[in-house]
């Protein structure tokens, strides 16, 4: 049996259709590269969640226990440590408190217990107005916590 072109682009399309909208809904955030000055601050996340960070690379946070932040394992209360900017050199990829910019944060909190374990990093994305809670690299906003710098 002959088939109309007109009634197989139809259907091509639309089996077409579901999976560009999934890849459309699927895009990463862009990150943005900026100086530590633009870091330096009050920011606040969407439940409360706050943190601090001083121009001599420490920081001091509360909430970073919030529910969406759970999977990290972060202190509860009042938490503090250094901050710095995700670099790669000859040492692989790595927390440098000295760098002087970039578009990935880390923070490393001071802890009681050797064993635990609290690794929370951020993009900077929406051009250094959001610092994207992330677990992983690949996933610039994987926990779904934007921090934006206090008012």
């Amino acid at each position: 049996m002959f088939k109309s072109p007109l009634k197989t682009g139809r259907r091509a399309a639309a089996a077409l259709i579901p999976l560009l909208l999934v890849a459309a809904c699927s895009t990463t955030e862009e990150t943005a590269k900026v100086p530590a000055e633009r870091i330096v601050g009050n920011w606040q996340g969407p439940d409360g969640e706050r943190i601090s960070f001083s121009a001599d690379r420490e920081f001091t946070a509360t909430g970073l226990d919030s529910k969406k932040l759970a999977p990290v394992d972060c202190p509860t209360g009042k938490s503090g440590g250094g901050w710095g900017f995700f670099v790669s050199d000859d040492n692989g990829s790595h927390m440098s408190k000295t760098a002087k910019s970039g578009s990935w944060v880390g923070l490393g909190l001071a802890r009681e217990y050797w064993d635990w374990n609290c690794s929370l990093q951020f993009a900077v994305v929406d051009d250094g107005r959001t610092l994207c809670a992330s677990n992983d690299p690949d996933v610039p906003c994987g926990l779904g916590v934007r921090f934006t710098r206090e008012k």
